[in-house]
Parts: C-alpha cells; structure tokens; sequence
C-alpha cells in the first residue's frame, strides 16, 4: 500500500511542478550545424540539456524558391541517410516528454526574397503550409517557428510584406491548430525594425509566441554593446520590448530573446564603448567567425589576460585586451534580463543559442548562462537526465536527485504525521511520511530544502528549519 502512496504523492507532485514551468516558456535555439565545428566547440543533441528548456527549435530549414516548399537545407545532417541530426534530437523527448521541439524556418542566411514570393502567392503559401505541415508530422516536431529576416526590408523584399506575412500566419494557424502544433515566429526588436516589418497587433493573434531578438544591437562604428539591457535610444533590450508592448503585442505571448554570444571589435584608443572601433575582432576556436565569439569562448579568455568588467549603466559586463574588446552576456546580465521579463509578465525567455553556453563545463558550471535563466525565471535550475525517482516539488520547481531511502513501518523517525519535512542535520536533505512510512531525498547539489514553500531552492532562499 505505501509504494501506491508514494506513486500517487510523487504524480502530484510532478504535476504540480509542470504546471509551474508551462507558465513561463524556456526556449531553447539549437544551432544544428556546431555539429561540425571540432574539439570541445562540437555540440550535438546528445550534449542538450531536456530538463534546462522548455522548447527546443530545431535551427534551420529553408524555402525552395521555385515551389515555395518547405525543405531540409542539409539533407546529411538532418536525415538519417547521413547523420540523423533530427531523430537524435526526438530522442530528448524520451528523457523529457514534456520538451516540445520546433521546426525553424529561416534564418539570417536564408534571407527574405523567398519567404517575400511565397508569401505573396496563394498558390506557393499553400505549397509551403502543406509540405511543412508534412513534415513536421513525419518527424515528429511539435509545431514551426517562421525566422522571416526581415519582411518588406531586405532583397527581394516586397512593402507589401507587412500584410503578407499576417496572411501566411493566419492560413499556418488554421493548418497546425487542429492538430495541437504550436506556431512561433522570430522578430526584429527595434522600433525601427518593427515599424517597417510587422502589423504587431494582427500577427499577434495568429501566433502562440513572439521570440522577440533583443540583441545585435552593435553597430559598426564604435565600441558598442551587443545586448545592453538599458540606454539611450531604442538600441537596448528594455526599449524594445516596451515598444513590442505598447504596440499591441500581449505580455503573455512575447518571449525576451537572450545573446549567448558577444561581439568582438579591435581598437586603438579607449576600450570602452562609443570609442571608435577599428573592425571586427579575430575569429575564436569553435565558431571561427570573426567579429563574433560564443559564450564558451569568451570565458575562457579570463585565463588569457583579458581585463573584465561590468557597465551598471547598460546592465552587460565586456572584457578587453591590447587590442580586442568584446561586449557581451554573462550570467549576472543574464539574470537582470529576466528580472525584466518577471516584471513586465512576459511569456518567458529565448536563447540564441545552446552551442554558445559553456556546455561543456570548461570555464566551471555546466550550462551557467541556461541555469542562471532558469534561476531568475523560477524554474529548474538543475537537472539529472536518467534519475530512479524524479520528484518535483512546488515552486520553484527544482528536480530532486536521489531515488528515496525507505524507513520500515517499525522505524518511522519523525513521521507522527503525513507530509514533507526538512532533515534537522541537513538542509539539503527532506523526507517524506506516508502512512507510517519515512522516504529520504536529496536536493540538487547546493540547493536546501524550503519547508514554506516544499521546493529545493538557493540557499539564501530557504527556510529548512535548522
């Protein structure tokens, strides 16, 4: 009888700790082609994290410009006739079948004139909803995130863009809804972008989320930050997305975008941002972009001489080093974004991208920058991808450990009455009484059991009781 109670006490409880993480939406871009990057830069699916996201979106696939189809833009990494980049990601799901992964089409690379044509054609819209509708439920993604970059602005642009792209998310919407798939879209987050690219208040109701790309807000004169949370002018985080709101957008439906990467210049003068820059920094070991340095990359340079520091005016730290400057996010930046988010009610957060985090753990915590989002946002903070008994308790929502030690019936220390309780001896220790009967559990490493609120939290956070 006791093991039905506790099956039945930890059911609950996992429920009542996923009801809490769907509230705010965690979601997780994933760069497929770091596939090919080598050494400790190589990121696959098997190095993602189930339990730190609550989507992953799958990045990128493409338009074929004479059809207007949906299509793989690398068939060898993707499909199993090569490396089965797709299949090895459904397989997260098995470790967390709560994890939802998107299909993203687009991208930067994949430029507009073909999303502009497809859009603009009744025919070729028809062409690209059916064929990705499709595929996703080929493979078995939970819906499409549209990476349109950016309608009515770049080549092969249309101005009749703007009401084109409502008319292609009104027609996905009709398509995915019946089948329960989710439909995203990536946006420009200026001002100036927005005004030009988007009808907020129309798109905004054929969309279950709007990842809002609140960085690469350098610019390419001086020494200038990448995703500054305030300042001046619209350039900065807060500004966008209080535009994105006072636009029309639902705070429920907006997702703040979050940089794993920074940018890197050289210099000549000062290294502090609004001095002239005189081009774009060298290429790091992973990425080999230059201009351009992943998380992971740049951690690493505090052993190499760099000088840290972080400018409370903008809210974002930048290092610098003879010549090279390079403005960026850590985890404190990180944390003070989705303090924002908190604040302003937004859906939740997104992250550009997995393969830029310190994945690997080489600079200290695995994962620092996705666990200090989930921190901030009230969600796990930790997680064991294979555990015996996971146990979730409520908020915030942090996954326990350690499969229970059970006291026999003749031996219930401490269990005169049902419930959770804080181990006296040790905080990041709590156990359970059901029916006479005592489970032991621990915590995460470096969490302590909270007896108000029955969740493992921060220790400054706890009251276990000691």
């Amino acid at each position: 009888m006791f093991q039905i109670k506790l099956a039945v006490s930890l059911f609950i409880l996992a429920s009542l700790g996923a009801m809490v993480n769907a509230k705010k939406m965690v979601n997780c871009y994933y760069g497929t082609w770091a596939k090919y990057r080598t050494g400790n830069g190589n990121f696959e699916a098997e190095n993602i994290d189930p339990f730190l996201c609550t989507h992953i979106s799958y990045s990128f696939f493409g338009i074929d410009g004479p059809s207007g189809r949906f299509k793989s833009l690398d068939t060898w990494l993707d499909m199993d006739t090569g490396l089965g980049m797709i299949r090895k990601t459904m397989q997260l799901k098995s470790k967390n079948p709560n994890l939802k992964i998107l299909a993203v089409v687009g991208g930067w690379n994949e430029g507009s004139d073909k999303f502009s044509a497809m859009a603009a054609d009744p025919h070729k819209r028809k062409a690209f909803i059916d064929s990705s509708l499709a595929f996703i439920k080929q493979y078995g993604f939970d819906g499409l995130d549209i990476d349109w970059e950016y309608p009515a602005q770049r080549e092969g642009s249309s101005p009749r863009d703007k009401q084109n792209f409502v008319t292609l998310l009104k027609e996905l919407k009709n398509a995915l809804s019946p089948l329960n798939l989710e439909l995203g879209i990536a946006v420009g987050a200026s001002a100036t972008t927005a005004a030009i690219s988007y009808d907020i208040p129309n798109i905004a109701k054929y969309v279950d989320f709007i990842n809002v790309m609140t960085y690469d807000f350098h610019n390419q004169a001086t020494l200038s930050y990448n995703s500054p949370l305030k300042g001046q002018g619209e350039n900065n985080v807060e500004s966008a997305i209080k535009y994105w709101l006072n636009a029309g957008a639902p705070a429920s439906k907006l997702i703040m975008g979050l940089a794993f990467y920074g940018r890197h210049f050289a210099y000549a003068q000062q290294p502090q941002a609004g001095a002239p820059q005189l081009g774009e920094g060298t290429p790091g070991p992973y990425t080999q972009q230059r201009g351009f340095l992943g998380y992971n990359e740049i951690c690493q340079l505090k052993n190499s001489g760099y000088n840290f520091q972080f400018d409370n005016a903008h809210g974002v730290p930048y290092a610098y080093n003879g010549n090279q400057w390079i403005g960026f996010d850590d985890a404190k930046s990180i944390a003070m974004k989705v303090q924002l988010a908190n604040s302003l009610n937004l859906g939740g957060a997104m992250v550009w991208s997995l393969e830029s985090d310190d994945f690997r753990g080489e600079c200290g915590e695995k994962y620092v920058l996705l666990n200090a989002l989930n921190s901030a946002l009230g969600g796990s903070s930790s997680s064991n991808p294979n555990p015996p008994q996971t146990v979730t308790t409520r908020k915030p929502s942090v996954v326990v450990t350690s499969a229970p030690v059970v006291s026999k019936p003749n031996a219930p220390a401490g269990c005169s009455s049902d419930g959770y309780f804080a181990n006296q001896s040790d905080c990041n220790r709590f156990y359970q009484c059901s029916g006479g009967v005592r489970y032991e559990y621990n915590c995460a490493a470096g969490l302590h059991f909270d007896t108000v609120s029955l969740s493992c939290t921060w220790p400054g956070q706890a009251n276990c009781g000691n």
